[in-house]
C-alpha cells in the first residue's frame, strides 16, 4: 500500500506533458498485452487455473497483511514465507499451468511467414489444388449422406509430420474414391484421421490431440475434439463428418463451423487453402538451402 501511494505521489509530482504522452502510450501496451494473454486463454482450462492463481496470491498477501497489523506475528511470519516460497517457484509454475498455450503461441510464430519452411505440402499449383478440393467435397458428401464418420485434415504451412508418424502412410491421389473408403465401418484405417498435404494422402488412421476447451456444445464426440484440438496446435484445416447426424463441420484455429452444406465447404475451402507462389515469399529456410547449394556449386566449380 505505501509502494502504491509513493508510486502515485512520484507519478503526479513528475508529471509533464511529455510524460503523459508516455504513460498514455505505457498503458495502451500493457493493456493490450493483458488483452492478449487473456484471449489466448479464453475458454481453456487455463482460465481457471490463472484465476486460481490470482486468488491464491491475493489470500496469501491478504491473510499477511492482515496479521501484521493485528500483531500475530506466527501467523504472519508463516505467511511470508509461504508468499517467498511461491514467489520463487512462480516461474517454473507458469511454464507448467501454461505449457499448451505457450505451445499453441510458439507454433504460430514459426509458422509465420517471415520463418515458414520452404515445403512443397505449402505451395501448390491452383488447378490442382481445385481439384482435389472437389474431390474432398465429393466424398464428404458421400460420407455426410450415408452418416460415415470422417475427420480429413488439410496440411497449411505448419508440417504435420508428428501427427503422420502416429498413422500409417499412404502417399496416395486425393481421390473422392480413395477417401470413402479409408473411412468406410470395420475397414483397417477407418479409425482416426487422413492427413492431406500437396494434393497428395500421406497418411491415415493418424491420431489427433483432444482440446481441453470446456466450451462445447453436447454431444459433441472424439472426432470433433480432436479436430479443434489439432487446430490449436497447427495452422490445420479440419473437414469433420458426424457419424450420428451426418452434419458437415470445419475446424479453423480452435473454432468449429456446423452444419455446412457440401457448396459452402467448397467455397472456404477454395479460400482458406489458397496456393501461394512460392518465389514471392521469404523465409528462413529457403535461405540457407540456397546458400548450401552456393556452396557445392563453388565448390563444384573449382573441383572442375
Amino acid at each position: 500500500m505505501a509502494f502504491l501511494q509513493r508510486f502515485l505521489a512520484d507519478l503526479f509530482v513528475n508529471l509533464t506533458p511529455g510524460r503523459g504522452i508516455s504513460i498514455v502510450i505505457d498503458v495502451a501496451l500493457t493493456s493490450l498485452l493483458f488483452y492478449a494473454v487473456l484471449r489466448l486463454i479464453s475458454n481453456t482450462r487455463a482460465l481457471q487455473l490463472a484465476q486460481g492463481l490470482v486468488i491464491y496470491y491475493l489470500l496469501v498477501f491478504g491473510v499477511e497483511w492482515l496479521s501484521l497489523k493485528a500483531g500475530l506475528l506466527a501467523l504472519n511470519s508463516v505467511f511470508s514465507w509461504l508468499r517467498s516460497f511461491s514467489t520463487s517457484f512462480l516461474p517454473l509454475l507458469l511454464v507448467m499451468v501454461f505449457q499448451p498455450e505457450l505451445r499453441r503461441m510458439l507454433g504460430r510464430l514459426g509458422s509465420s511467414k517471415l520463418v515458414s519452411s520452404d515445403t512443397h505440402t505449402q505451395f501448390t499449383d491452383v488447378h490442382d489444388w481445385e481439384e482435389s478440393v472437389d474431390e474432398i467435397v465429393k466424398s464428404v458428401k458421400y460420407l455426410s449422406m450415408n452418416r460415415i464418420g470422417a475427420l480429413i485434415c488439410l496440411q497449411r504451412q505448419t508440417g504435420l509430420e508428428d501427427y503422420v508418424e502416429t498413422g500409417v502412410r499412404l502417399d496416395a491421389l486425393v481421390r473422392a474414391e480413395t477417401l470413402s473408403t479409408l473411412f468406410y465401418p470395420n475397414s483397417a484405417l477407418h479409425d482416426g484421421g487422413v492427413i492431406i498435404a500437396s494434393n497428395r494422402v500421406v497418411a491415415a488412421r493418424c491420431l489427433f490431440p483432444l482440446t481441453a476447451s470446456a466450451d462445447l456444445e453436447r454431444g459433441l464426440g472424439t472426432r470433433h475434439r480432436a479436430a479443434i484440438g489439432i487446430t490449436e496446435e497447427t495452422d490445420s484445416i479440419v473437414v469433420v463428418v458426424s457419424e450420428q447426424t451426418g452434419v458437415i463441420s470445419l475446424a479453423v484455429r480452435g473454432k468449429l463451423t456446423r452444419y455446412l452444406s457440401p457448396l459452402e465447404l467448397r467455397g472456404m475451402l477454395l479460400v482458406m487453402t489458397k496456393p501461394i507462389a512460392s518465389e514471392h515469399r521469404f523465409n528462413m529456410t529457403g535461405v540457407f538451402r540456397r546458400r548450401k547449394s552456393n556452396g557445392q556449386q563453388g565448390g563444384g566449380d573449382g573441383q572442375a
